[in-house]
């Protein structure tokens, strides 16, 4: 009973309205949270997962606070799936995903973050064809 009362309380309070909130005050509210010297990497997880299911590509500004949580908590997977999670959101422009590593470039340059595409993870195996996603 204890672990269901946890659990819907969790629920009931953990959701994040941002449907009016303006942009100024959107990005400060994530900043704060991944800033919060509590965060532990469940929250990291959860925080990034709200912020990738939002129809928006995070500001470059919001996505240093994100690594600099991962850094914090020693994450460096989670780094990687920050990384791939805007890529995969705009598939058809690479033009924007460039100006995002572009602008992330000294971040990831000083905790030494390298992108997917430096690690090989979006090359197919030798003799297969195009990876699926």
């Amino acid at each position: 009973k204890q672990w269901y009362q946890r659990r819907v309380r969790g629920r009931k309070y953990g959701t994040v309205r941002t449907d009016n909130l303006p942009e100024e005050q959107f990005d400060a509210m994530w900043m704060h949270f991944f800033n919060n010297p509590l965060l532990d990497t469940y929250e990291l997880r959860r925080g990034c997962n709200i912020v990738h299911d939002l129809d928006m590509i995070p500001e470059p500004s919001l996505v240093e606070h994100m690594f600099h949580a991962c850094r914090r908590l020693n994450d460096y997977p989670m780094t990687i799936r920050i990384l791939e999670g805007i890529k995969n959101k705009i598939p058809k422009d690479p033009v924007v995903y460039q100006w995002v590593l572009q602008e992330l470039a000294p971040v990831m340059e000083e905790l030494g973050i390298k992108t997917p595409d430096e690690l090989g993870l979006h090359i197919a195996p030798e003799g297969k064809g195009p990876l699926p996603y």
